[in-house]
């Protein structure tokens, strides 16, 4: 079966199949030999690709996995070829309506908040900084449109799935 991952504006298609007992991705037609092992009794994992290895740490969101590791935190969104077709289909018909909540990915601080309230912001602009594990996150507008409202304020404690903040559409 297809996947399709998307890692901020990339979108990345790919398969898994099995090739003499080892797991292969393939990945936008590129094949890559992978295993994958999970470090006891925590959110990392190992990642070996073609030969070389990768740690990462893995949060699972509602809508989202994130990773974070020694390149930085990425959101990725894995979708089955049902899922990813439909939402094709409601892109093209002009997309849901309403607010987007943008959601805290894990639990952290609110270090700083870089937008107000009617503030209009571009894709990718960056909104707040959200601390976690001793690392800042910053947490970037999925799209464009107006921010709503704030419901947070710098140093709040804030939980993972908890609602940071909500953009209407432009």
């Amino acid at each position: 079966m297809k996947y399709y991952a998307r890692v901020g504006d990339r979108e990345f298609e790919c398969t898994l199949h099995e090739n003499n007992g080892a797991l292969v991705v393939e990945i936008d037609g590129r094949e890559f030999e992978v295993d994958l092992a999970h470090i006891a009794q925590s959110t990392s994992y190992t990642l070996l690709v073609d030969g070389r290895s990768y740690e990462f740490a893995l949060h699972d969101t509602d809508e989202a996995v994130e990773l974070s590791g020694g390149a930085g935190l990425f959101h990725v969104v894995v979708e089955d070829e049902r899922t990813h077709a439909a939402r094709a289909k409601i892109a093209a018909a002009g997309g849901p309506a309403g607010p987007r909540s943008v959601k805290a990915v894990m639990p952290g601080i609110v270090r700083e908040v870089l937008v107000a309230a009617g503030a209009a912001v571009v894709k990718g602009a960056p909104l707040l900084i959200l601390e976690a594990m001793k690392m800042q996150n910053e947490i970037r507008a999925d799209g464009p449109g107006t921010v709503r409202a704030l419901h947070v304020e710098p140093g709040a404690t804030v939980d993972k799935g908890q609602k940071l903040l909500e953009i209407d559409p432009a």
